[in-house]
């Protein structure tokens, strides 16, 4: 079983690991109900690749497909928001590797034959995912062996759950491999060109020594430079490719209710739980009584010690059966426990603490001042010394911040020496053990014993009650209702001195706002709506309530003034600056013709820079400007005033004083490698997005969830 559980966890994050940003997602009601929510059935694809239509329905099917095995392999009956998004954007990307992949794949004519697969499970060249999953913990060792007998019991034996996931490993193992494959052949058609490594070198080496006058843009106030709308519009219309955007997004901006628990609401559940003692007591059919009244069902599997919470761990395995513990407040639960049941299991369950001494070095000499310091530490423990307070002071591990305690541990769980010296022990021994970690210094703090219990939970979470509910959904409605439009909205919370929150680029498939998770229904919204649209009262995760408002649409290979208002001021005044900058500095010039004269014409100290190279084009006092660097690289005149010139920063006056070559290179090898590497690495994070704008990928999933 152990090895099913690790094939398990291997095959459910290996869908999400084959380098394809793989994610998972739902698909709403509106599926099932004819596409009533998009105006009697006009929208029925949830995408399109290089003009073929992906229906809902057929996506639907996929994504159902993948929340049935995500259940069965981690045994839940449900999963949070954060998963199902994670489902959703992997079911959309399953489609995209299916579609865009395979035709690589085919028209490359990859393959992983049978028995490359089989050399892969069991053969000369193990995959690592199957040596991971096969390697024993405890010694660190493969065996092969291993592998060949549980294939054997999953091939022979009737578990066809257990069959399918393995034959999911395996499609994993296969799709892993072809991409790897598909991934090598494009590395080995980049490479660094010996002009790309020679001019690399240079940009790192050659450098100028250069003075200058810098006129920053910073010494003129952004309040002095003013600009209507025309000035805005007309700029934005010369540039307009400088404003494209890269993907959809959405500007909103947003109020928050919180409706979280009060004190009176914590109150009323306390009190439900004490009202549940006696009757609890009582109850002849724990499992009936559990399930009526519990937020979780009863669980009649037998617990070990460590399964359950410490707080009750004492008397659940020290009472009686029939006995009621409780109530507890827990993790925002009231909650009580009634033990219904004791087994024996099959391995001891184990409590200790520990003090670990590590060896710092490889030499003997340093194996045995370890071990010295251990011997010491047991002797001052010896002495009455508390362990905890020890351990606090030389311990080198984790454990160490709470007094070296371990808790409970299942036999098997530690490696091999540290379980078999606290096994052969008993509670109260204090000794020492070597292991691969170092020397521990081990005390046996609880009895070790093969008792499990089968507890009834009774437990129900502190929410918010109907009147919590109510006062805050009351007020988020009366705003939404005097807030018809953005004008209204920025009116209003300003008269209420609400909190306003700006969510400047929200993407389609975002699940969430700046500081709220679960948003999802927000976000729809935001795609579905127009600017200056005010939604009605949405709810954000399990306790806030939110009212949004669009404030700006941003449209990918599309340039909008709205949208890009901020930046396009930004630049208007930095080009504003650099006209009465430049104005300036040129009169400066033609009152005096050496750097000087020019220095002292606009009372601007003159900045040396000693060795000002491509590469690195930090200027002191100025900041970072690439402009002026490459100016300053690319000047064959020595000596010679040269400016105005508008940097990144500034504008300059400016003069190269020297050029000093980068010194011979006997070959670039190493830049060519450099090259090469960072290229392969941008082509394998970057070709599936590639592929994605070459087949004109459409993404409509906004529209159904």
């Amino acid at each position: 079983m152990a090895i099913l559980t690790k094939i398990r966890n291997r095959s459910g994050l290996a869908i999400g690991a084959v380098g394809l940003a793989l994610a998972l997602f739902v698909i709403s009601d509106a599926l099932n109900n004819n596409m009533g929510l998009f105006g009697g059935g006009q929208v029925t694809d949830v995408g399109e690749i290089d003009g073929e239509k992906i229906s809902a329905k057929e996506f639907d099917a996929k994504y159902q497909l993948n929340i049935d095995n995500y259940l069965k392999r981690s045994g839940q009956e449900s999963m949070d928001e954060n998963t199902k998004t994670q489902l959703r954007d992997q079911t959309w990307n399953q489609v995209l590797n299916d579609f865009l992949m395979l035709k690589q794949y085919e028209t490359l004519g990859l393959t992983v034959s049978e028995d490359e697969l089989s050399d892969m499970v069991f053969g000369n060249n193990i995959h690592p995912q199957i040596r991971q999953s096969f390697t024993d913990p405890n010694s660190g060792q493969f065996d092969l062996n291993n592998v060949k007998r549980y294939l054997k019991q999953v091939t022979e034996g009737t578990d066809e759950n257990a069959k399918a996931q393995w034959k999911e490993f395996e499609d994993y193992i296969v799709t892993e491999t072809l991409q790897r494959k598909f991934s090598n052949i494009l590395k080995k058609g980049v490479y660094g060109t010996s002009l790309e490594a020679r001019s690399l070198y240079n940009a790192r080496n050659q450098s100028a020594e250069v003075n200058l006058v810098a006129m920053p843009y910073f010494t003129i106030a952004d309040s002095t430079i003013v600009a209507d709308d025309n000035d805005l519009k007309s700029y934005f219309k010369k540039n307009l490719d400088k404003y494209k955007e890269k993907e959809n997004s959405r500007k909103l901006e947003f109020v928050v209710w919180d409706f979280a628990p009060t004190t009176e609401d914590s109150a009323i559940v306390q009190k439900w739980a004490f009202d549940q003692l006696a009757q609890f007591q009582a109850a002849d059919n724990d499992t009936a009584y559990v399930d009526l009244n519990s937020d979780v069902k009863f669980d009649p599997n037998p617990k070990r010690r460590s399964e359950f919470p410490e707080s009750v761990q004492g008397r659940l395995f020290n009472d009686s059966i029939g006995t009621v513990i409780g109530p507890l407040f827990e993790n925002g639960n009231w909650t009580l426990y009634k033990i219904s049941g004791v087994k024996q299991d099959s391995v001891f369950s184990m409590k200790a603490s520990h003090i670990l001494i590590r060896v710092e070095g490889p030499t003997d000499l340093d194996t045995a001042n370890a071990q010295k310091k251990a011997n010491d530490i047991l002797a001052r423990v010896k002495k009455g010394e508390e362990f905890a307070t020890l351990a606090a002071e030389f311990g080198t591990d984790g454990t160490k911040d709470r007094g070296g305690d371990l808790g409970w541990f299942t036999e098997g769980s530690m490696v091999k020496e540290f379980n078999d010296a606290v096994k052969s022990h008993n509670k109260g021994d204090v000794f020492v053990t070597k292991t691969q970690f170092g020397f521990h210094v081990i005390k046996v703090t609880g009895d070790k014993s093969k008792k499990t219990v089968c507890a009834g939970v009774l437990s129900r979470a502190v929410g918010a009650s109907d009147k919590t509910t109510s006062i805050a959904f009351n007020e988020a409605s009366q705003f939404a209702a005097i807030s018809r439009n953005s004008d209204d909205f920025a009116k209003n919370v300003d008269e209420k001195k609400l909190l306003k929150r700006v969510a400047e680029f929200v993407r389609e498939t975002d699940n969430f706002l700046p500081g709220y998770t679960e948003a999802r229904e927000a976000v729809r919204w935001a795609f579905n709506a127009k600017v200056g649209d005010v939604s009605d009262v949405l709810t954000v995760g399990e306790d806030k309530y939110v009212i949004l408002t669009l404030t700006a649409i941003r449209e990918k290979g599309k340039s909008n003034f709205e949208a890009s208002r901020e930046r396009v001021l930004n630049d208007f005044r930095k080009d504003k600056k650099a006209e009465q900058l430049t104005e300036k500095l040129v009169k400066a010039m033609e009152s005096g013709s050496t750097l000087d004269a020019i220095s002292k014409g606009l009372n601007q100290p003159i900045t040396p820079v000693p060795a000002l190279t491509f590469e690195n084009a930090s200027i002191p006092y100025i900041g970072f400007d690439p402009i002026f660097a490459g100016a300053a690289a690319g000047t064959s005149e020595l000596k010679k005033v040269k400016g105005p010139l508008k940097g990144d920063a500034a504008v300059y006056a400016y003069e190269v004083v020297k050029m000093v070559p980068a010194p011979p290179a006997a070959n670039y090898d190493a830049q060519k490698a450099e090259i090469s590497n960072t290229l392969t690495q941008k082509l394998e994070y970057n070709y599936f997005e590639v592929l994605k704008e070459i087949k004109n990928v459409k993404d409509n999933r906004h529209l159904f969830y």
